[in-house]
């Protein structure tokens, strides 16, 4: 994909073939965009002193709607274009936002190792900082890099399953299926379908009408009745919970966590308290007592 200047106007080619940006996938529109805000800004200017002004600028979510090779893609680029401003000028600014866990921890990785090269440079170690934050119920506190990553999506599953988290609806199809994903390979070395399945991993409920209720649903919700691959799934970039309403995916997340509970309680217990797994013990009776087992 390129973009040459044509008559005073872009173009867009893919492959050398003419293309409407309306025709390229959300992500290339998103990345046509991130360059587009790097190059509007530097409209003007020489290539001399082009990073030499002091800038401020704010970036909403830039890594979304990539497959993982553009992800990498486009880190690289925000990486090499924001030393271009933080090494041209020491009080230039950025502030970064992102709904997505994965992407603020790249970004912090990518922040501090811009710092120490500012630091370097004008030789002020502890004059620039990388400043992560994070907003939680409605209060801006400090985002802890260094926390448990599967510990915090788990939290995130419980949370919306419990009537909170509203903000996280339209993510949080992705959230469940890393979870679950992560939980199936690490316990039992098997993808999701596979561990839904298995006569023998189900046997550890005990019940059998929990086996039943969780043999049979987890085709519908793992699979999405064949409608995605397995490989295109792994890189967790499809949001295959989006056509359900927001009761079933409520009830989704309820079920995901009682499947983890009743398989490993004690991995439950471990990484949400036990407040939590008295209240995942209760959705796991309400399945026994509904018309569906």
């Amino acid at each position: 994909m390129q973009i040459s200047v044509v008559d005073g106007m872009y173009k867009l080619t893919c492959n050398g073939h003419p293309v409407k940006p309306k025709d390229v996938s959300v992500g290339e529109r998103n990345i046509i965009g991130l360059c587009y805000f790097f190059t509007s800004i530097l409209r003007g200017k020489s290539r001399d002193n082009a990073y030499s002004e002091e800038y401020l600028l704010v970036i909403d979510d830039p890594v979304s709607s990539y497959d993982l090779e553009n992800r990498v893609g486009i880190l690289s680029f925000l990486k090499y274009e924001l030393g271009n401003f933080f090494l041209g000028n020491p009080d230039s600014r950025a502030l970064i936002m992102t709904h997505d866990l994965f992407t603020a921890v790249d970004v912090g990785k990518m922040c501090t190792e811009l710092m120490n090269d500012c630091s370097k440079k004008f030789n002020a170690h502890g004059n620039f900082l990388y400043s992560p934050k994070e907003l939680r119920n409605n209060q801006i506190t400090r985002f802890i890099n260094k926390r448990n990553e599967y510990t915090t999506l788990l939290q995130l599953v419980y949370d919306y399953a419990n009537g909170d988290a509203v903000d996280q609806e339209p993510f949080i199809g992705n959230v469940i299926r890393q979870v679950l994903e992560a939980f199936s390979t690490f316990e039992f070395k098997k993808r999701i379908e596979d561990v839904s399945i298995d006569d023998e991993i189900l046997a550890l409920m005990g019940n059998e009408k929990h086996r039943l209720y969780f043999k049979n649903l987890m085709y519908r919700l793992v699979l999405n009745e064949g409608s995605h691959r397995y490989d295109q799934t792994r890189n967790m970039q499809i949001d295959f919970f989006s056509f359900i309403s927001e009761y079933d995916k409520r009830r989704t997340a309820k079920d995901i966590l009682c499947f983890m509970e009743l398989l490993n309680s004690p991995h439950v217990k471990a990484h949400l308290g036990i407040n939590a797994k008295v209240t995942i013990d209760g959705w796991c009776e309400e399945i026994l007592s509904s018309e569906e087992t």
